[in-house]
């Protein structure tokens, strides 16, 4: 069956009015015109759509199912048009945001607040995608926009295609056994102590791996590690109950607040938490807006992180 909607048109027309003539006058067609359109959509059909009752149309029970149906896919025609014509701000949009854990949760709620206020069209989804593969996932159109990191120490190459936009910039801290608090006011004990404790830090084969032993090089620190954890969690729990030191930034500490004694790490090491889209992706204005919101709420402090690491204090290294 192969109608058009213009056959469509003129015969929810002809079957309203019941004549040919009468269609002909509404739609601004000549009568031929009209008896042609009928006699092609007639000829996709195996049954007739009217049946003649003197100069009047009636519709068989074929004709009925047919306009009931002509009638959704009409509709269905009007709505599009009005969509596509009308402003893109009236219609909703899903936009699929990948996340990893202490941004997801540190930003989920404030963003999806802050699209509320600027645009209530945009129906942001998170899927939480292993932060290691999420420029792939990028590519690969598995999600339109994600929340990325990338390192000081260990930068990630910058990759075709993909556009990349900074949300925060985090300093590095040093979660340390409860029995170091004495150590805080003590620069150079805690950096010897340091050198000689036992350390939990995720696999180095991993890109934070690499990074957290790089920051430790430039904080003239050999870590001793004994413990490979990836899951920030464990490794500040670990640490909390005196097992050895791990890294973490404030937002990684928002997974597991602890009121063990924190240091700030030296030698400037950071972490980068970034927006990456592919740049086409951008155009759609639904995604831009999922990426200025991320970038409100970071530049913003709506992703708060104060509260996760009252206990860290400076220290300067001797």
């Amino acid at each position: 069956m192969h109608w058009t909607l213009d056959q469509l048109r003129t015969f929810s027309v002809v079957a309203e009015l019941g004549t040919m003539t009468a269609a002909a006058e509404r739609l601004g067609y000549t009568t031929g015109a009209i008896s042609q359109q009928m006699s092609a959509l007639q000829s996709t059909l195996a049954r007739p759509l009217f049946v003649k009752s003197g100069r009047v149309l009636t519709l068989t029970d074929t004709g009925r199912i047919l306009r009931h149906h002509a009638r959704l896919v009409l509709d269905a025609e009007h709505r599009a048009e009005a969509a596509l014509s009308g402003p893109e701000t009236a219609h909703e949009t899903v936009v699929i945001l990948g996340v990893f854990g202490s941004a997801a949760v540190s930003a989920i709620r404030p963003v999806t607040e802050q699209l509320r206020r600027v645009a209530p069209n945009v129906d942001m989804r998170a899927l939480e995608v292993d932060v290691e593969r999420m420029p792939q996932a990028v590519l690969a159109n598995e999600i339109d926009i994600a929340l990325g990191l990338n390192y000081s120490d260990a930068p990630v190459p910058p990759q075709r295609g993909i556009v990349s936009t900074l949300l925060r910039r985090e300093p590095f801290h040093m979660v340390l056994p409860p029995a170091a608090r004495e150590l805080l006011d003590a620069p150079g004990q805690l950096l010897a102590y340091a050198n000689e404790a036992e350390w939990i830090l995720p696999p180095i084969g991993s890109s934070f791996g690499r990074a957290t032993r790089l920051a430790c090089a430039a904080a003239d620190i050999e870590p001793h590690v004994i413990h490979t954890v990836t899951d920030t969690a464990v490794s500040i729990a670990m640490a909390e109950s005196g097992i050895g030191i791990t890294l973490a930034t404030p937002l990684m500490m928002i997974l597991h607040p602890t009121d063990t004694p924190v240091a700030p790490l030296p030698g400037g090491s950071t972490r980068d938490i970034v927006a990456i889209a592919r740049s086409a992706a951008l155009e759609r204005s639904s995604v831009a807006a999922v990426r200025d919101a991320l970038a409100h709420v970071f530049r913003n402090g709506g992703a708060d992180s104060s509260n996760a690491c009252q206990g860290a204090e400076s220290f300067t290294p001797s």
